[in-house]
């Protein structure tokens, strides 16, 4: 545990001390940066809109893990999104900042203040949502959040209670939590739901159990990664075969490999895809990022995660109903 709680503060710093340089002397990745008032609460966000970008984007929210920051999930994910964006010009990456680096999610026994206070981040995204329509006049039918742990698990939550605002969603090492430990109500709308989840993750049990987190406070337990996908599985009325993708195996040094199962619902487009990293620790895959700890076990590089769920967000389809 101490080894794991140590690995992250050293992880937070080195990619902060990078992300800080990036930002500063890199005008290329530099995002923009806006404040904005949730209630009498400030709060903040960075965003990167490709130069030349279509009239009605589509609008990715890309969110930090526990301690982290903007600059960090912007770092971490190796400026992918970023590029993806650039490449399309048909979409903004948006970077909030979680309150006092964390998230309010689901998980009802976390300790962290953005849980005790009980900070209201659904109104923080709704806030957000409304700037990038009145200033970018977005597609507000293709609204799509990305999330990394506690970040994952706060995509879990705007999956859960307000469905209405996101076409889809994309959880890396994040597990729904069990009902006892849940406080999130849930709208009972379907909505596509990617989770990326490691079998040797540390921190959250692909099989289910107590969350043994990097900085030391309880998150409480969380269902297995199976029953987390047949929770959207039945959310979202999917059929229970799965259409099944191996990745290539094309770094063998990194002693992982990866696979798709994807689900779907052929009457609505809506669907659910599991990526199972086999030996693979909480981080997100990425050939182009490899600073994190080894203690937070293998980075598997066969994939680059942020295009695959990029993929992934691209054919999900808008829910219509009469």
């Amino acid at each position: 545990m101490k080894k794991v709680l140590l690995a992250v503060v050293v992880l937070a710093s080195v990619l902060l001390a990078i992300a800080a340089y990036v930002f500063q002397f890199n005008p290329f990745n530099r995002p923009q940066h806006v404040e904005i008032f949730v209630g009498n609460l400030q709060r903040e966000f960075y965003y990167h809109a490709p130069k030349g970008v279509s009239e009605k984007p589509q609008l990715i929210f890309v969110l930090h893990g526990s301690t982290g920051t903007p600059e960090v999930a912007q770092l971490s994910t190796g400026h992918q999104f970023d590029k993806l964006a650039d490449e399309s010009k048909d979409a903004i990456i948006v970077y909030p900042a979680g309150y006092h680096k964390y998230w309010n999610d689901c998980r009802k026994v976390a300790t962290y203040d953005a849980k005790k206070q009980n900070i209201d981040d659904i109104a923080f995204f709704g806030k957000m949502i409304a700037y990038f329509k009145e200033r970018y006049h977005i597609d507000t039918a293709r609204v799509f959040a990305v999330g990394h742990s506690n970040g994952g698990h706060m995509c879990y939550k705007l999956a859960k209670e307000k469905p209405e605002w996101f076409k889809g969603v994309a959880a890396i090492s994040a597990s729904l939590p069990v009902d006892e430990n849940n406080d999130c109500y849930d709208a009972h709308l379907p909505v596509s739901v990617l989770v990326m989840n490691g079998t040797a993750d540390p921190i959250n049990p692909f099989n289910g159990g107590e969350v043994v987190a990097g900085d030391g406070q309880k998150r409480g337990a969380v269902r297995s990664t199976d029953q987390t996908i047949q929770y959207w599985i039945e959310n979202d009325s999917c059929n229970a075969t799965p259409t099944i993708t191996n990745f290539p195996d094309l770094d063998a040094s990194d002693n992982s490999t990866a696979a798709a199962y994807l689900y779907q619902n052929a009457m609505t487009g809506k669907q659910v895809e599991l990526v199972k990293i086999t030996n693979g620790g909480h981080v997100i895959p990425n050939p182009t990022f490899s600073l994190w700890p080894k203690s937070l076990g293998n980075v598997n590089k066969d994939i680059n995660a942020p295009k695959v769920i990029w993929d992934f967000l691209r054919d999900c389809r808008t829910l219509r109903l009469n």
